[in-house]
């Protein structure tokens, strides 16, 4: 089964990155297509995605919120310019008439036909998969499950804790105790359940910060396709602030595999306070995709 991954980087940039992760680890490492990781430096980046085209079994057409509205500087509509790559790539997948799944993620819907150009017009005619955050695993299942014709099984929605690959961290404040937790293909995680991709992180600034004393071996792996990855908590600080608690983590992820990853905030749970969950409210990979045998920080 080989994935052909349309998407606008602009758009669901982390949706598409965690996505292509999941299939690998379901389909096999070079099962999917995803342009920023397939085409090498110097390729030609039309014959490579026409040749990954014509290869593909199925193609995912992942939309996101911004997925429609995308503009050209000049203020028109990218999907109705001729040039356009995600326009040119999902035409030439209806033509073809591979198998085309639209991927809704974010809370987008698919768009009607009025607001397509022609030759997309068929994209509306197919049915869609929508990834929900909170229900990501069995969601993704459920579409694999269709992509390789295998029963369907009922997606579960209730909430579960992350219990693998855990790293404590000691927070003496009030008498209680904090652990960052994370898992295989998790999400920043809320209260309620939510793991919306958090906004870039500014420095923390104000008084008031505070180290937080890290266990003896503040790590944890995670076992990908290919080998592992391997976080590392560097640092930990809070303070108390209009009556809430801030705490800000430094963390390393090591890519111990030979193809590149992605570090998203996908790849960490939630943190837990006093034994509740809290969703991260920002996130700032550097770099967002590591290559083999490098690490990256946040």
């Amino acid at each position: 089964m080989q994935v052909f991954l349309s998407y606008r980087r602009g758009d669901v940039p982390g949706h598409a990155g965690r996505l292509t992760d999941a299939l690998r680890q379901r389909l096999g490492a070079n099962s999917v297509f995803q342009d920023v990781v397939a085409i090498a430096p110097g390729q030609d980046f039309t014959a490579a995605i026409d040749r990954a085209l014509d290869d593909s079994d199925a193609v995912l057409a992942v939309i996101g919120p911004g997925w429609l509205a995308a503009a050209t500087p000049q203020g028109a509509p990218r999907l109705f310019q001729g040039d356009d790559y995600v326009r040119l790539e999902l035409a030439r997948a209806l033509r073809r008439d591979v198998r085309v799944v639209p991927v809704l993620v974010g809370g987008a819907s698919l768009p009607a036909a009025t607001e397509l150009p022609d030759d997309l017009q068929g994209l509306t005619q197919r049915q869609a998969v929508v990834l929900h955050d909170e229900t990501w695993h069995q969601d993704v299942e459920g579409l694999v499950r269709s992509l390789l014709g295998e029963p369907a099984v009922p997606a579960r929605r209730s909430r579960r804790w992350p219990v693998a690959a855990a790293v404590a961290v000691a927070l003496v404040v009030l008498g209680a105790s904090a652990w960052l937790w994370w898992g295989p293909g998790g999400g920043a995680g809320g209260q309620d359940g939510s793991a919306a991709e958090p906004p870039p992180c500014a420095p923390p600034n104000g008084t008031g910060w505070r180290p937080i004393a890290l266990s003896n071996d503040p790590t944890g792996e995670e076992e990908v396709t290919g080998g592992s990855l391997v976080f590392t908590v560097k640092g930990a600080r809070w303070r108390a602030h209009d009556g809430k608690w801030q705490v800000t983590l430094a963390t390393s992820m090591e890519n111990a595999t030979p193809e590149d990853q992605y570090h998203g905030d996908y790849r960490y749970s939630s943190l837990v306070v006093g034994q509740r969950e809290f969703k991260a409210t920002c996130f700032a990979p550097t770099p967002n995709q590591v290559s083999p045998r490098q690490s990256a920080t946040r």
